[in-house]
């Protein structure tokens, strides 16, 4: 049975999740809104939610992740940066990034089918990361006036990146180091009334796992 650990974990999870629901749904309500703002200012701001969204997978990762004692460590439990944190928690546990599922419910239990869409990997995840960083800061003079490095005039990229997100969170299944544990989680579950909804399962989970 889950402990009051797996459940609080499993609760936190659920708020990093919600609020990375809003940040990725937030990309495409600016970019088709039609405001008056300046493109670059548009796009300042969904590169701002992108990193946003890589911190909030990073840290939902830490947290899933909570019974390996390493997870624990100073480095890990003081760092912000994305790239660091998967970096070392693919050191941990292999299978530590989130697995994107197609997903069905059939009398109290859920179906997990595989995924056959593009979604963002622990390897994009860092170079999206570093690019957002590129994009929040002017850089140097010379950057700044070389006409190679000025933005594209529309979204399509960053719209892109925040789908490939969504296609990741929308319906996933994180599972702990043993292999024992379990989160499925529903980015709009209309059971929970479009919230998120995060559910404990215990092993075996391949394609089926009762709902907790």
């Amino acid at each position: 049975m889950p402990t009051q650990a797996d459940l609080d974990a499993a609760k936190v999870y659920t708020s990093i999740m919600e609020e990375a629901k809003v940040r990725a749904l937030s990309i495409n309500t600016l970019t088709n809104s039609g405001y008056a703002l300046p493109v670059p200012l548009q796009r300042e701001y969904c590169f701002l939610q992108l990193r946003m969204l890589c911190e909030l997978i990073a840290l939902g990762c830490l947290v899933a992740h909570g019974d390996i004692e390493e997870t624990k460590s100073a480095p890990l439990q003081k760092t912000y940066h994305a790239g660091e944190i998967v970096k070392r928690l693919e050191k941990l546990h292999p299978n530590f990034y989130p697995s994107p599922r197609k997903l069905a419910f059939n009398l109290g239990h859920i179906h997990l089918g595989d995924y056959d869409r593009e979604f963002l990997t622990k390897s994009e995840l860092i170079i999206l990361y570093g690019r957002c960083g590129d994009a929040l800061h002017k850089g140097n003079l010379r950057q700044l006036l070389d006409p190679k490095n000025q933005p594209p005039a529309d979204f399509r990229d960053l719209q892109e990146w925040g789908q490939k997100i969504l296609n990741l969170l929308s319906v996933h299944l994180i599972s702990r180091r043993e292999g024992n544990f379990h989160l499925i989680v529903v980015l709009e579950a209309s059971q929970n009334g479009g919230n998120v909804l995060v559910s404990v399962a215990e092993s075996p989970v391949q394609t089926s796992a009762s709902v907790a």
